[in-house]
């Protein structure tokens, strides 16, 4: 297996601890100032910034009541200088709504002092409206 450069090493953690439902995994690799965002309609309850630690938190709680995650797979991990870009694809459902999404999303990760201190997601959000519509 070839080994991950700086910034795609970081990233590599925070995918690992996700697939692995290590929640403090994750907390572990962000910086308490962190921005996270995803982008797309605030009809979706998880979409919209998420600013520190505890808003992250807060996010997670979120998505843990209304996401059904079926399958998550990272597709590619790119370097920048800055960071990362990480390509996804995603598979679920929300609670209680009968359409299912397929996805794939760019990841990107702002990453300082090998902790991330930007996360923002871009994703087919029309798919994810019309399945919490459903």
């Amino acid at each position: 297996m070839q080994r991950q450069a700086g910034n795609c090493a970081v990233a590599k953690q925070l995918y690992d601890a996700f697939l692995a439902g290590d929640i403090d995994g994750i907390y572990a690799l962000l910086d308490p100032n962190i921005e996270w965002e995803l982008v797309g309609s605030d009809e979706v309850p998880h979409f919209g910034v998420y600013r520190g630690l505890d808003e992250v938190k807060r996010f997670f709680s979120i998505v843990g009541d209304i996401n059904r995650v079926e399958s998550f797979e990272v597709l590619s991990y790119t370097e920048t200088e800055k960071g990362a870009y990480v390509e996804c694809r995603e598979r679920g459902h929300f609670v209680g709504h009968p359409q299912h999404f397929d996805i794939r999303s760019c990841q990107i990760l702002e990453i300082e002092s090998g902790r991330i201190v930007r996360f923002r997601i871009y994703q087919d959000t029309s798919q994810m409206v019309d399945a919490w519509r459903s």
